[in-house]
C-alpha cells in the first residue's frame, strides 16, 4: 500500500467516527429513545391512584346505601287485640283506685290494660294493635243492653279488617269465678288461669278451634295448667258467633276472674306473649 492509499484510508475513518453522531442523532429508534420515559411512567402512576381514589369514593357512597336498606326479612306477626266486654273489671283493681269493691269499671277495668298487653306482646316479636273502642260506652250512648255487646261491636271490627290483615284476632275477657278457681300457683309465684272460648256456631268454628287448641296447649307447656282448655258455645242463650265467623284465626280469651290481682294478671299476659310467639311464630320456623 503506497502512503497516499494509507493517508486516504486513515482520512477516511477518521471522517466517519466524526460523522457517526450527527447521523445516529437523525435515526428514529435514538429520537425515542432520547424522549424521556419517566412521564409516561408518571402519568400512569396518576391514572392509577385516581382511578383507586374513584373506586373508595364509589364504595364509599355504596355502604350507606346498603345500611339503609337492609333486607327487610319476613313479615311480622301481626296480632288485633280488642275488648267487647270492656268494662270488664277486677275487683282487687278497682278496690286500691276508689276503696269499692267492683266488678265493672269505666276506667279501671280490663281495657285499661291494653298497654301492658301490646308492650308484652311486642317484646316476644309480635306486631300489636288495639282496636280501641270502648263499646260499653257505645251501648249507654245507643241505649242498648250488654248482650248485644257482640252486634255493637262487629261493624268498628268488621270494617277495621277491610284494610288491615292479622294473624291472630284475641277478643279479652275475664271470667266472673272466684279467685281460688281462678288463680294457679308455679315456681312460687301466682298466675291468673285462661280460658280459651270458640263459638260453634258459624263456618269458621274448626278453623278457630285448630287456633285455640294449639295456642292452648303452648301455654300449659310454658306454665302447667294455667290454660283450663277450649270451650266451645252454642245452643240457647249463648252468642254462638262472637264474631268469629269474620276470621279464621280468631277466639276469646278470658284471663283471670273478678278475684284476681293486677300482679297475677300482669304474669298471666306475659305467658300469653310467650305462648303466641312459640306456638304461631317460632315453631313455624323450625
Amino acid at each position: 500500500m503506497t502512503l497516499l492509499k494509507k493517508l486516504q484510508w486513515s482520512f477516511g475513518i477518521l471522517l466517519f467516527f466524526f460523522v457517526l453522531p450527527v447521523i445516529a442523532g437523525q435515526l428514529p429508534f435514538n429520537k425515542q429513545a432520547s424522549t424521556p420515559i419517566k412521564q409516561p411512567e408518571d402519568k400512569q402512576v396518576v391514572f392509577a391512584a385516581t382511578n383507586l381514589a374513584e373506586q373508595s369514593v364509589l364504595e364509599q357512597t355504596k355502604e350507606p346505601e346498603a345500611d339503609q336498606a337492609p333486607d327487610p326479612g319476613p313479615d311480622p306477626f301481626k296480632v288485633l287485640v280488642l275488648f267487647t266486654h270492656s268494662h270488664e273489671a277486677y275487683e282487687p283493681m278497682v278496690k286500691a283506685v276508689s276503696g269499692k269493691v267492683a266488678t265493672s269499671h269505666e276506667t279501671v277495668n280490663i281495657m285499661s290494660l291494653k298497654d301492658k298487653i301490646v308492650n308484652h306482646f311486642n317484646v316476644n316479636g309480635l306486631k300489636t294493635d288495639v282496636l280501641d273502642v270502648d263499646i260499653m260506652k257505645k251501648l249507654q250512648a245507643e241505649g242498648k243492653g250488654y248482650h248485644e255487646s257482640y252486634n255493637v261491636m262487629r261493624p268498628y271490627l268488621s270494617k277495621h279488617l277491610e284494610t288491615n290483615n292479622y294473624d291472630l284476632i284475641l277478643d279479652l275477657h275475664r271470667d266472673s269465678l272466684k279467685h281460688d278457681l281462678t288463680t294457679i300457683s308455679y315456681n312460687g309465684e301466682n298466675y291468673a288461669k285462661i280460658a280459651i272460648v270458640v263459638g260453634a256456631e258459624h263456618a269458621n268454628f274448626r278453623w278457630n278451634t285448630a287456633y285455640a287448641e294449639s295456642l292452648s296447649s303452648t301455654l300449659n307447656a310454658i306454665v302447667p295448667k294455667i290454660s283450663k282448655g277450649v270451650i266451645s258455645k252454642s245452643g240457647d242463650g249463648v252468642d254462638g258467633r262472637y264474631n268469629q265467623d269474620l276470621a279464621k284465626q280468631m277466639m276469646i280469651i278470658e284471663i283471670g276472674g273478678i278475684g284476681n290481682t293486677e300482679e297475677e294478671i300482669n304474669r298471666t299476659i306475659a305467658v300469653i306473649g310467650k305462648a303466641i310467639s312459640k306456638a304461631f311464630v317460632n315453631d313455624s320456623k323450625k
